[in-house]
C-alpha cells in the first residue's frame, strides 16, 4: 500500500508500536499494542498515550484533522506484525461501536490495496465471514494472504 503514514517506532518484539499525530491539537503520541490471547491470535489495542496515567487511552477522541494518515499508520504496524509473527492473526474491535465503523470505513476506503496483502474476515452474529463491503461487523479478523 502506498499511503502516506507517520514514521513508527517498533518495540524490539515487535508487540508496540509508536507514533506521532500531527494535527490542529498539537503532536499526539499514539501507541499499537498487540496482546496474544492464545496461540497465534493476537488483539490489537490502539489509542492515544496517557503520559500521567502510563497507559493506553482508547477512548480519547483526538480530532486532529489526519484520520486516514492514522488508519493508513496502524494497517502499517499491523502488516509488519504480521510479517514478523509469522502465522499470526489480529483481532481488531473499537472501544465503541462508532470506533469499529470507523475501521470498517478504512477497511472498505481501501480495499483494493489491503485485499492483495491480507485476508479480512468479519464478526456478524458470532460467526466469522470472509469481509464483504456494506456489511456493519462486530469485530475484524486480520492475516497475511
Amino acid at each position: 500500500m502506498q499511503l502516506e503514514t507517520y514514521p513508527f517506532i517498533a518495540s524490539q518484539d515487535y508487540l508496540r508500536f509508536e507514533f506521532l499525530s500531527q494535527g490542529p491539537q498539537g503532536t499526539i503520541k499514539k501507541v499499537v499494542l498487540f496482546q496474544q490471547f492464545q496461540g497465534n491470535l493476537y488483539n490489537l489495542a490502539f489509542g492515544d498515550w496517557d503520559e500521567t496515567r502510563q497507559r493506553l487511552d482508547d477512548l480519547s477522541r483526538t480530532n486532529n484533522n489526519d484520520r486516514d494518515k492514522v488508519i493508513a499508520t496502524v494497517a502499517s504496524t499491523v502488516a509488519l506484525f504480521i510479517d514478523h509473527y509469522k502465522g499470526a492473526m489480529v483481532i481488531a474491535t473499537g472501544s465503541t461501536p462508532s470506533r469499529t465503523r470507523l475501521y470498517q470505513s478504512g477497511i472498505n476506503k481501501y480495499w483494493p490495496e489491503i485485499s492483495r496483502l491480507l485476508v479480512i474476515e468479519g464478526l456478524l452474529n458470532e460467526k466469522w465471514e470472509l469481509h464483504k463491503k456494506n456489511v456493519n461487523y462486530q469485530a475484524f479478523l486480520v492475516k497475511k494472504k
